[in-house]
């Protein structure tokens, strides 16, 4: 069976931050007594499940994190008009301030993971009747779980307080540098690689969808990509390439409810329906997606779809012809599925996101089966692809890039030179993972200039190369911390 975080009625608000309340405010109350909770595996296990819930939120990859490709302009906001949704059209119209509540999200979401794991590494690492092996593969996917969350933020807001204890007195903690945060994030994920076991065969205490070992690698790949080694982002992912993942034969097997955890499938966050929360609370473990990106209106899921993400034409247009990820990623005119046909009049564009709809079939209204991507093989060969061509070798990067190309019926590209590869891998990854929330980085790690370019020429001109490659530091949470300084020009 899937890990399915069976314990989110606990939900482990063990840390100093209360979990999505405002960060470094107060110790909150309905913290667990750690003193009397760890007595058995079961219990560690608990704990460890609820560092891994967090990644369902709202504030994580239930909504925000594949939301930032309306950031990115690879679609607007759509949704129901007024003020639905209009922290996010402000965000992605770059009128941004620091009181914007998708900012506050985004910061927030951090947090209570991070809290999580560290709760869990240091309570775990107590017990003394708890198997070995067992405690130090709970540590290691901590490890993994705090490196995850620490990376998505140092890239969306830059250094980070460092916290690596479960409770504290001191609330008033400080930004680290980048480089420290990356420091933090690179020590997690070696020591996690260095323990954790390759695959689940899911049995007790063993579940597949857990962190595995390629998953720790691949994510150190796009670490040392992000920072610029390329030497060491192209060894990690010639590791992982090794591990028996591979591609799926079609495109779309990536986003079937009934094909998760699959060989392509590396680290994925993993959705279930059925849980009985209420669909907006933090504990809920269904998807939203499906029904935040199906048609308005439409009658296509249960709530009547929600029409998130309006894709713009110029995306549809980026297309290469006969590319077959588009029918998978877009709505368009006569789009058929199941005994629906879509209608452009259902968008201010013509077009709907199209990827998440196959939970469609396994959805009450915000509840889908279908989990999210974190890392997919076809993004470790795109990694390693760029670390590559960066290190001045663009013809031995076409192998890794055409195996992508391949799948999705394009022809190889060939003789390119390094400046042209580079714009091409970077298409290549704005078409393969559209609306999985991994273009906004990828714009950000190409650099201020390039990103600038990006947007202006698609009509973006608030962009601000010097200021928005950050997201500022939610004022509320400053007026908490003076200790927090503000990023620059906010």
């Amino acid at each position: 069976m899937k890990l399915k975080q069976v314990i989110t009625v606990l939900f482990l608000t063990v840390c100093i931050w209360g979990c999505g309340d405002a960060i470094l405010d107060t110790t909150p109350t309905n913290t667990i007594n750690s003193e009397n909770f760890f007595q058995t595996p079961s219990d560690a296990i608990a704990a460890l499940n609820g560092a891994y819930q967090t990644l369902q939120w709202p504030n994580q990859y239930n909504f925000r994190y594949w939301t930032l490709d309306i950031l990115a302009a690879n679609a607007e906001v759509g949704a129901g008009g007024g003020d639905d949704g209009l922290e996010t059209k402000q965000m992605s119209s770059f009128i941004i301030e620091p009181d914007n509540p998708g900012v506050e999200d985004l910061w927030r979401g951090i947090w209570p993971g991070v809290s999580k794991a560290n709760f869990v590494m240091a309570r775990v690492g107590e017990m003394t009747n708890l198997d070995a092996d067992l405690k130090e593969r709970i540590i290691a996917e901590a490890k993994f779980l705090r490196a995850l969350y620490y990376f998505n933020g140092v890239r969306l807001f830059g250094g980070l307080p460092i916290i690596t204890e479960p409770a504290s007195d001191d609330l008033l903690v400080e930004r680290s540098s980048v480089e420290k945060t990356y420091e933090l994030i690179i020590s997690d994920l070696t020591d996690a690689a260095e323990v954790l076991p390759p695959n689940y065969g899911g049995g007790q205490f063993n579940e597949v969808g857990r962190a595995t070992r390629g998953a720790a690698i691949a994510l150190l790949a796009k670490v040392y990509l992000r920072i610029g080694d390329y030497e060491q982002a192209e060894k990690m992912a010639r590791d992982v390439t090794t591990m028996g993942y591979d591609l799926n034969p079609n495109y779309w097997q990536n986003f079937e409810p009934f094909n998760e955890n699959d060989q392509e499938s590396i680290f994925e966050v993993q959705f279930s329906s059925g849980a009985g929360y209420d669909p907006f609370s933090k504990p809920h473990q269904g998807s939203w997606a499906t029904e935040f990106t199906n048609p308005r209106g439409s009658g296509l899921s249960p709530g009547g779809g929600y029409g998130w993400g309006h894709v713009t034409q110029e995306f549809v247009d980026a297309y290469e012809p006969n590319d077959d990820r588009k029918s998978v990623t877009v709505w368009e005119d006569g789009d058929t599925y199941g005994g629906f046909t879509y209608n452009p009049d259902y968008s201010s564009t013509g077009y709907n996101i199209k990827k998440w709809v196959r939970g469609s079939e396994s959805v009450s209204a915000t509840d889908s089966d279908l989990n999210m991507p974190v890392i997919r093989y076809a993004d470790v060969l795109l990694v390693l692809a760029e670390a590559i061509n960066e290190q001045g070798r663009p013809q031995d990067a076409e192998e890794y890039i055409n195996e992508v190309r391949d799948r999705a019926g394009l022809g190889d590209v060939t003789g390119l030179n390094q400046q042209d590869m580079r714009t091409q891998i970077f298409h290549e990854r704005r078409m393969e993972f559209a609306f999985e929330g991994k273009w906004w980085f990828d714009l950000m790690r190409a650099g201020p200039d390039y990103a600038e370019d990006y947007f202006f020429e698609r009509g973006k001109t608030s962009f601000d190369k010097t200021k928005h490659i950050l997201l500022p530091i939610p004022q509320t949470d400053r007026d908490l911390n003076p200790n927090l300084d503000q990023n620059d020009k906010y």
